[in-house]
């Protein structure tokens, strides 16, 4: 009977297996408990606000890198902007959770409700909302939100653009429009931060880019490391066949999938392993964290998301899939073999990282957000 029917249960989903076939359900006891330790928060803060900065993130308990990304932006928001109180909300929808437990941070995640119907006192007010949530955000609110919205002297919407490929088209995000004129966008990678994509949108944009301190995890130097190879979770059309590979040739490593770990989890594992392999965005931090803790990530060449061509240089970039799964194996056994060479290829990723990523330079293009002083306005009347 077993065999035939089983249920899994976690915080966030209700896993129903039968005849083979899997039912993936939320998990509403796991949003009661959560909504409980919700309605024990002390909300006089975000009563009393004049100014309110509020950064919507998923209503499930995930860690990412644009999860992490969002958390970072409030935190410096708030040293940034004294004067305004700055919150976490799950976007609107029955299902929260208070607090994210998977990466080091100090934030108590709120439900909507509990922010909508409590900014009465705002006069300013600037939402955050993640670029997959941009084409359903009016939609979601009710009436009486929507009028609670319009109503304010001053209200900002920002869309946090992390990835080009799930934002929405540009008639899609018309409808943040009928609460305010004042829409921007924000762009995570500097690839797609260009006029063009401003002009396209018609909204203007801005380089925020992205900030995650990676200097409190521990670094397992080349002879600590084990035989493990990481994968990302991510869903790729050549991920069967990179996985074949890697069996086939790389028989004495074990292959993990990132799954079910915290971020603490994860940065030890990419740590101990020589090598990850993401098969999501090229670059992302699946391809980039690694190099912080002393092992080798691996992509592939994507022309969304890289900044130039140049990164083609680097030895742990591929062009191709095809190019990847034709060298990855033969390229892994002799880096195990060459700790200089495997040493080299960590310090010219990092360099390169390091260049492009600098928080300085990432603390000023979020004063310059707030303050306005956008990188690129819409240029509606070009020849």
């Amino acid at each position: 009977m077993n065999k035939i029917f089983s249920i899994e249960k976690s915080d966030n989903f209700i896993i129903y297996h039968f005849f083979g076939a899997k039912l993936t359900l939320r998990n509403y006891e796991f949003t009661k408990k959560e909504k409980s330790i919700q309605k024990k928060y002390n909300l006089d803060k975000i009563k009393e606000a004049k100014n309110i900065i509020i950064f919507l993130v998923p209503n499930k308990c995930v860690v990412n890198g644009g999860i992490q990304s969002i958390y970072s932006i409030c935190k410096y928001s708030r040293e940034i902007n004294p004067k305004y109180e700055c919150v976490i909300s799950t976007i609107p929808g029955k299902y929260t959770y208070s607090y994210n437990p998977n990466f080091k941070n100090d934030e108590k995640v709120y439900n909507w409700e509990q922010i909508i119907n409590n900014i009465d006192n705002a006069k300013n007010v600037i939402i955050h909302i993640p670029e997959y949530f941009a084409n359903k955000f009016y939609k979601t609110l009710k009436a009486k939100e929507r009028k609670v919205l319009k109503n304010k002297q001053n209200l900002r919407i920002n869309i946090l653009n992390q990835n080009i490929e799930l934002m929405p088209k540009p008639k899609e995000i018309e409808s943040l429009k009928l609460l305010t004129n004042d829409v921007s966008m924000t762009i995570a990678h500097n690839r797609y931060a260009t006029q063009e994509v401003c002009d396209k949108w018609n909204i203007p944009t801005h380089l925020l880019s992205v900030y995650i301190d990676l200097s409190n995890y521990d670094a397992y130097n080349f002879n600590q490391k084990e035989k493990i190879i990481v994968l990302s979770p991510d869903y790729n059309e050549n991920k069967d066949n990179v996985i074949n590979k890697l069996k086939q040739e790389m028989s004495d490593f074990k292959l993990i999938t990132v799954q079910n770990l915290t971020f603490a989890q994860y940065m030890d594992l990419i740590s101990k392993a020589y090598f990850t392999i993401t098969f999501g965005e090229g670059m992302d931090g699946y391809f980039i964290q690694p190099q912080f803790v002393n092992s080798i990530g691996f992509a592939v060449y994507n022309d969304n998301f890289f900044p130039d061509k140049t990164w083609k240089e680097l030895k742990n970039v591929y062009n191709s899939y095809e190019d990847l799964i034709n060298n990855i194996t033969n390229d892994m056994r002799k880096l195990i073999e060459n700790e200089e060479e495997y040493n080299k290829i960590i310090s010219e990723t990092l360099t390169r990282h390091k260049k492009l990523y600098k928080f300085d330079w990432w603390i000023d293009n979020l004063k310059r957000f707030y303050t306005k002083n956008y990188d690129f306005f819409p240029i509606t009347n070009r020849a």
